[in-house]
């Protein structure tokens, strides 16, 4: 067994030892729900808790508890790192909360193992469902066997190039555009400031994941797989991208980036090391939190090389359990969150692209440059949308498998075509062993 992937296993172990001794709060589900003085309460997940977030998450909690004097809301927050493995814990053990925070790339497998409740129903019956991105909706129900929709997203996760404006400004470099402005960017940063780096790649935890949605905005290709099940990983264009991003690392980037995570690149970037990363909209607070308004800005990534514009992105949302005794109540909940109101105040503060369409206008995301930039790259029908293929279960375990290879290329050790070819075989293998699952999936009867 690698090194890395012993490190991963212990880390699992212990996180789960932490879980089930007590170490992270645990909800007495039939105590939460029960009523207390005339109030139904709920508990809720969040799946992203943190110093920044958490607050945003309780005020609007506070709202919903005012709106509905008869509804009290219990809110416990795990840090992103643990949130899969706690929740895959309570699964086991069927101490689930009430509803909670549901990553886009969980819906296959939570919806396949009976965990989440079909809200078809509720949203059928929601005045305000044409609000929501019709888009998201079609895109959530194609990932479940069943066709149906098991969780609505609230937020769109879109991947950008932070920069520092304040150094484009002084080296006289306009603010990027298209890919040639990226690499010669980070070359001229590099060679102009001294101590910096022109760039930081993630080459660590998620690096995989981030290095997708770079590739298909590079091509242009709009799809995981050929219509002969062959996957577009190993395209020559992709081969291509990888060969000149990655010469980038150690010429413009610190040595160091070969373990970078999501962490360590962002200190990179904030503390004034790096003059560009690639992340995705949800770290604007902690930029404008380290470095203040008017020193950094964002650019959506850079229009494909045959000139059309290809987005590959994630939302996230809520669902409800399918343990809930409160069901009508926890839909009260989620509907709130999901409002017009309740998503421009999560997406203003955290700096994320509203899934209701009513928020886009909104004066806060029309005079937010890159946010204003997505809102108008969703609106144009030039844009194409690649979605990650999280229909497959296996999906995101198999790109986190894939990190250690990657490392190995960074490293010199393994070539960008052994690499790609590598993980194109291990999509190409997912996909027919999803397609013969679903046609052993027993036929409901009519």
């Amino acid at each position: 067994m690698k090194k890395s992937q012993r490190a991963a296993c212990i880390f699992l172990i212990v996180v789960l030892g932490l879980l089930l001794s007590g170490c992270f709060p645990k909800s007495d589900n039939a105590a939460d729900t029960a009523e207390h003085g005339g109030k139904v309460v709920l508990t809720y997940w969040d799946e992203n808790a943190g110093p920044s977030r958490t607050p945003i998450l309780q005020e609007l909690l506070r709202r919903f508890e005012q709106k509905n004097p008869d509804i009290q809301v219990k809110y416990e927050g795990m840090p992103a790192g643990i949130n899969k493995a706690k929740y895959d814990l309570a699964v086991a053990s069927g101490d689930l909360p009430d509803a909670g925070g549901i990553n886009g790339e969980w819906i296959a497998d939570y919806a396949a193992k009976g965990v989440l409740l079909p809200l078809d129903a509720y949203f059928a019956d929601w005045p305000e469902r044409g609000q929501i991105d019709p888009s998201f909706i079609d895109y959530n129900r194609s990932l479940t066997q069943d066709g149906k929709l098991y969780q609505i997203p609230s937020t769109y996760y879109l991947d950008v190039f932070w920069y520092r404006s304040d150094w484009f400004a002084a080296a006289g470099l306009p603010r990027p555009q298209t890919w040639e402005d990226i690499f010669r960017s980070v070359r001229v940063l590099a060679n102009t400031r001294q101590g910096s780096f022109g760039y930081s790649l993630r080459g660590g935890e998620g690096s995989v994941a981030q290095l997708t949605s770079l590739m298909y905005a590079y091509s242009g290709i709009t799809g995981s797989f050929r219509t002969d099940g062959s996957s577009t990983v190993n395209d020559p264009v992709h081969i291509e991208f990888l060969k000149r991003y990655l010469a980038l690392y150690k010429a413009y980037t610190p040595a160091s980036d070969i373990v970078s995570g999501y962490k360590e690149v962002v200190a990179n970037f904030d503390s004034g090391r790096a003059a560009m990363i690639q992340h995705n909209l949800g770290s604007y607070q902690d930029h404008k939190k380290a470095l203040g308004t008017g020193h950094f800005d964002g650019v959506l990534l850079p229009p494909s090389i045959n000139g059309t514009r290809t987005l590959f992105g994630n939302a996230n949302g809520y669902g409800i359990m399918r343990t809930t005794r409160h069901p009508d109540e926890a839909w009260r909940l989620i509907r709130y969150l999901l409002s017009e109101e309740s998503q421009i105040y999560w997406n203003s503060q955290v700096g994320q692209i509203p899934t209701n369409l009513k928020a886009w206008n909104d004066p806060y995301f029309l005079s937010h440059p890159v946010l204003r930039e997505a809102i108008e790259a969703f609106r144009s029908p030039d844009t194409a949308f690649v979605r990650a293929p999280y229909e497959l279960p296996d999906y995101p375990s198999l790109i986190r498998l894939i990190e250690p290879e990657f490392q190995q290329v960074l490293a010199g050790t393994m070539d960008v075509e052994h690499f790609l070819n590598f993980w194109a075989q291990l999509m190409e293998n997912s996909r027919r062993q999803h397609l013969h699952s679903n046609e052993e999936q027993p036929q409901e009867q009519g």
